[in-house]
């Protein structure tokens, strides 16, 4: 099971599928979404759920420059040690059923947060987002027999520091319990550098040891 897959957004995605053949494709398309992202590496992943609220994060690592020796003289294995770095932020509203065992899901935004690339940084953090919610209901009110989702997402146990869930096809998520901070992480303060001051910063402790 992927792990991006108890996002509300892709949560959401499979709610659409409304026959067994649909959700077949969308298991293909989560396939292909992730060998897509083979060159990348996910980060810390973290759910924070509020009485009436659901955020994903999701921090990805990708090289930001890759193999260049058959555009270069230069011919070395694997790529630099820059990498692209960013949170996909995904949130949702949630109710509860009357027995408190599963949320009802309505996926409202998705965002790019802490990217470190110069230039879209101050794009996306002028708000730029993905609308998923005014979207639905665009289509919602166009398209004949289209709904906007709202997938089940259950709790098949829950402890003091362990949440268990399943999505709608039974897939299981194990999350643990780090805080009781409900608010979504400040990535303010990541700069937008493609990671190449912290890569100066390690080889000056490793090599230079040069401070001020």
């Amino acid at each position: 099971t992927q792990l991006f897959r108890s996002s509300p957004f892709f949560m959401a995605g499979r709610a659409v599928c409304s026959t067994p053949e649909q959700a077949k494709q969308y298991d293909w398309f989560c396939d292909m979404h992730r060998k897509a992202l083979a060159i990348s590496s996910i980060g810390p992943v973290r759910q924070i759920i509020s009485p009436t609220r659901m955020v994903s994060e999701f921090q990805v690592q990708v090289g930001a420059i890759p193999f260049l020796s058959d555009f270069t003289p230069f011919r070395y294995s694997g790529g630099l040690p820059v990498t692209i770095e960013g949170a996909i932020v995904s949130s949702a509203d949630i109710t509860p059923n009357p027995l408190g065992t599963a949320w009802e899901i309505f996926m409202d935004t998705v965002e790019i947060k802490g990217s470190n690339i110069p230039g879209l940084r101050q794009l996306l953090d002028q708000g730029l987002s993905l609308k998923s919610r005014d979207l639905g209901t665009f289509l919602e009110t166009n398209i004949n027999g289209y709904t906007n989702p709202r997938p089940i997402f259950e709790i098949t146990y829950l402890s003091e520091s362990i949440r268990i869930c399943r999505e709608q096809d039974g897939k299981v998520f194990v999350y643990t319990k780090l805080s009781d901070d409900s608010q979504p992480s400040d990535f303010s303060k990541v700069d937008a550098d493609l990671g190449i001051l912290k890569l100066l910063e390690g080889f000056n402790d490793a090599i230079t040891k040069f401070y001020i």
